[in-house]
């Protein structure tokens, strides 16, 4: 799990020098530290996600992605405890005992992406000029910045709080990749029909498509396939191999029954819709 102490008592210590620099520099720090405590949140969760599919690398990007595809409940404050004896199948009751085991803090992700932003914008950028007399000055505002790093360290300083990580909570589905073999795994209640999903092996280019039928979940392989211009063998390639190819591109596709090595182009074509009869 994230470690906040160590940041916070640095950004304290530059704010207490109160100069520019110093109020600047702790708003960098202010911000590296709401992007480690995200992407602690998705390290967490990586094993229910494909690092290739996440869609953009900005803090709210990211947890919004995880909110829908990994945990709903990633921003949320959940805690675990443990009877001090056993429930031996039966559910525990109101004179029951509890040892807490430890605590995940919750932050408002609107809140986190909004400070994030707003550092950005009053600290780590220079001053765009409007026209040739207008000065560049060196640094921004150190009182609103002063503000906003104040504000940024009330998020860090409530979730240093926390005294345990989670990866989400909720029945999985598993499924092994038939190209490399990786066991891979998802959230089944965040599971929609016709998602598509990627093997959790950085360097496999398999991909499926989601269906549902009720409570059953399955996996359909995504392919486009080809004949052997040297034996006719049909060949299976996983559709992402053709999705990261360039325009004008040229890829080869060594067939595993005769060694022939076929040749496939990104190509724009014409093509005319067909003609049915009345």
């Amino acid at each position: 799990m994230i470690h906040l102490p160590p940041t916070i008592e640095v950004i304290k210590a530059l704010l207490a020098e109160d100069t520019e620099a110093s109020v600047t520099y702790a708003a960098l720090e202010a911000r590296l530290a709401l992007e480690r405590l995200v992407y602690e949140r998705l390290r967490d969760r990586h094993d229910y996600i494909s690092p290739q599919q996440l869609r953009k690398w900005q803090p709210s990007a990211v947890i919004n992605q995880l909110i829908t595809d990994v945990d709903a409940d990633v921003t949320e404050t959940r805690s675990i405890s443990m009877s001090k004896q056993p429930s031996e199948g039966s559910p525990p009751g109101p004179d029951t005992e509890w040892v807490h085991l430890g605590t995940e803090m919750g932050f408002d992700a609107k809140k986190v992406a909004k400070l994030w932003n707003a550092l950005s914008k009053l600290a780590l950028h220079a001053k765009l000029p409007r026209a040739k007399d207008d000065e560049v000055p060196d640094y921004g505002d150190k009182d609103a910045i002063h503000r906003k790093v104040e504000e940024t360290l009330g998020v860090l300083e409530h979730v240093a709080k926390g005294t345990m990580s989670f990866s989400g909570i909720g029945e999985t589905v598993h499924f092994t990749c038939p190209v490399c073999g990786e066991q891979n795994k998802r959230r089944a209640k965040l599971l929609k029909e016709d998602q598509r999903v990627f093997c959790f092996n950085p360097d496999c280019k398999a991909s499926w498509k989601v269906h549902k039928d009720g409570q059953d979940i399955s996996f359909e392989g995504e392919t486009c396939d080809f004949k052997c211009h040297g034996c006719g063998k049909e060949m299976q390639v996983p559709w992402r191999f053709f999705h990261d190819m360039k325009f004008g591109q040229r890829a080869t596709i060594t067939c595993n029954a005769c060694d022939h090595r076929n040749y496939v182009e990104w190509r724009l074509t014409q093509v005319a819709p067909a003609q049915t009869e009345d």
